[in-house]
C-alpha cells in the first residue's frame, strides 16, 4: 500500500504584496509640490513687479518728469494755456488735457519740443504705432495687464479740488487697481488713496484711505499730484 507524504516545497509560495505610500513618502511628495507651487507664485510675482516697475519708470514717472523739466526751463506749467500746450489763456491750472486725444498730444509735443525736450525719446510704452507725432499712441497711452483686468491706460494733465485745495495733477485713467496700489507704495511708501502725492481721483472709490478691492473693482482712476 502506497504511502503519500506531503513534502513542503523548498521554494515558498509567492505572495502578492500590496503597494502603497507610507506617511513619510506622502509628506515628501507634499513638500515637493509646495516648493513647486511656491516657486511658480514667486516667479509670477517677480514678473508682475518687473512690469509695474518698468511702467513706472518709462511711462508714468517720465510724464511727471516732463512736467518738472518744462517748469524748470520756462517757469510755466505744462498744459496751462495755449502757450504751454493747453487751451486759452494761462491761469495757473492745467487745462484738463487727456492725452488719449491726438490734438492734445500734438499740442504738448510741440510745446516740449519748442524748449528742447524730446518727449518721444523719454516716454516709452508697449503701444508703438506712429511713435512720434500727433498720433503717437506711446506718448499718451500704455497697455497694462492687471490681476483682474487688461487695460489701455491713458494719462492727462488736469487740476481738481483735493480736500478743499485745488491742485494740478497727472491723471492716470483706467489704471488696474492692483497697479494703483503698487504705484502708491512706490511713490508714497504706503498704499493710501486719500493722502500723499499719489491718490484716487476725486469722485472715485476711496473708503477711509483704502483702495477698492481689485477683484470687484478691477480698474480705477489715480492722480499723481504735481509739486513744483
Amino acid at each position: 500500500m502506497g504511502k503519500f507524504f506531503y513534502r513542503p516545497s523548498s521554494t515558498p509560495l509567492n505572495r502578492t504584496k500590496t503597494a502603497g505610500f507610507t506617511l513619510i513618502e506622502m509628506a515628501i511628495v507634499l513638500v515637493i509640490i509646495g516648493i513647486i507651487i511656491g516657486a511658480v507664485m514667486k516667479g509670477r510675482d517677480l514678473i508682475k513687479s518687473a512690469q509695474i516697475k518698468n511702467a513706472y519708470e518709462t511711462f508714468f514717472a517720465a510724464h511727471y518728469k516732463l512736467i518738472g523739466s518744462y517748469y524748470d526751463k520756462t517757469g510755466r506749467i505744462l498744459g496751462d494755456g495755449a502757450i504751454n500746450g493747453g487751451n486759452g489763456n494761462p491761469n495757473g491750472w492745467m487745462d484738463q488735457l487727456a492725452l488719449s486725444n491726438g490734438t492734445y498730444r500734438s499740442q504738448i509735443i510741440s510745446s516740449l519740443s519748442a524748449v528742447g525736450i524730446d518727449v518721444c525719446s523719454l516716454v516709452k510704452s508697449n503701444l508703438t504705432s506712429n511713435e512720434c507725432g500727433p498720433n503717437s499712441l506711446n506718448i499718451g497711452q500704455i497697455s497694462l495687464d492687471g490681476e483682474y483686468a487688461r487695460q489701455t491706460v491713458w494719462v492727462g494733465y488736469y487740476y481738481a479740488n483735493f480736500n478743499g485745495r485745488y491742485r494740478n495733477y497727472l491723471r492716470i485713467q483706467n489704471l488696474p487697481t492692483d497697479f494703483a496700489i503698487a504705484l502708491d507704495r512706490m511713490i508714497d511708501g504706503v498704499a493710501n488713496c486719500a493722502s500723499g502725492s499719489f491718490v484716487a481721483v476725486p469722485g472715485t472709490t476711496c473708503n477711509n484711505g483704502q483702495w477698492p478691492d481689485a477683484s470687484t473693482t478691477p480698474y480705477t482712476h489715480a492722480a499723481w499730484i504735481v509739486e513744483f
